[in-house]
């Protein structure tokens, strides 16, 4: 498996694309009448370029719903990204050799096929930066006649944003909401921030249908909005005691796993408030 072979996409809504990177994350191309954005870039290690050109023959415009490498290493592929302020200091720099070979060996190995993983130049891979454009919340991509709308959500990482959608009433979260959000790691914000924050998203739930997460099977990622009520209730409970989670642990370090309705969360104890 190489270059385009490596991602699979799904048209979910008229002009709009999801761009599944074998099973790790998920990208969305979204088009309007004038230009395209595309929300996030992947690891970067396929021809995403190439297949963005089988999509949309618009002018592209890129940026990271976070910082995150699984999000921005693909970044390389362009010229210029936008990502919230907050997490600007993500892009800013390219990765180690160091960093890139812990990343081959503790996470990229587990989730591409080895052929690929093997042929990576660590060298080459994720080496060139593009030009890094500061988003700011309420900050709108106007594509032609479709509007995407920058909210602010910090809580996964302090410059996390979902984008809204307004003429579709889609809203695509990056991993701000997904099963489980990850809260546990050293640039999360505390559980009463997320929360708080969250409850801002919720005054907002009359202008969208679904979700759009950044990691979900291809198959089945539309989730619908209510989801948010179910995150800030469940959050709610634990923070009261109610609800406690059981230790679970990832390749991003350890935390307590706690899971209500059809999703949850991972976040750290000690990190509550």
């Amino acid at each position: 498996m190489q270059g385009s072979e490596l991602y699979r996409t799904k048209q979910i809504f008229e002009k709009t694309w999801a761009i599944d990177e074998n099973g790790s994350d998920l990208m969305y191309l979204v088009c309007g009448n004038k230009k395209s954005l595309l929300i996030d870039t992947g690891y970067g290690i396929g021809d995403l370029p190439n297949i963005i050109a089988t999509l949309s023959p618009l002018p592209l415009t890129v940026m990271n719903s976070h910082g995150h490498p699984d999000h921005t290493l693909g970044n390389s592929f362009f010229k210029r990204v936008y990502i919230h302020k907050a997490d600007k200091p993500f892009v800013d720099t390219p990765p180690s050799l160091e960093t890139k070979q812990w990343m081959l060996e503790n996470v990229l190995q587990y989730t591409f096929p080895k052929q690929l993983v093997n042929s990576v130049n660590l060298n080459t891979w994720a080496a060139k930066l593009p030009s890094v454009i500061s988003l700011e919340e309420g900050y709108v991509f106007n594509l032609g006649n479709r509007h995407l709308e920058v909210i602010n959500i910090p809580g996964h990482t302090p410059g996390s944003v979902c984008m809204l959608d307004k003429e579709n009433r889609l809203l695509f979260t990056g991993d701000t909401i997904q099963n489980p959000t990850w809260l546990h790691l050293e640039e999360s914000l505390p559980l009463s921030h997320f929360h708080k924050n969250l409850k801002s998203l919720q005054s907002r739930m009359d202008e969208f249908d679904f979700i759009l997460p950044g990691h979900a099977d291809l198959d089945s990622l539309l989730l619908p909005s209510t989801l948010i009520n179910e995150f800030v209730s469940g959050i709610e409970k634990i923070l009261s005691g109610e609800l406690v989670g059981h230790e679970e642990k990832t390749f991003a370090g350890n935390g307590f796993r706690c899971n209500f309705g059809s999703s949850g969360i991972v976040y750290r104890p000690d990190r509550m408030r």
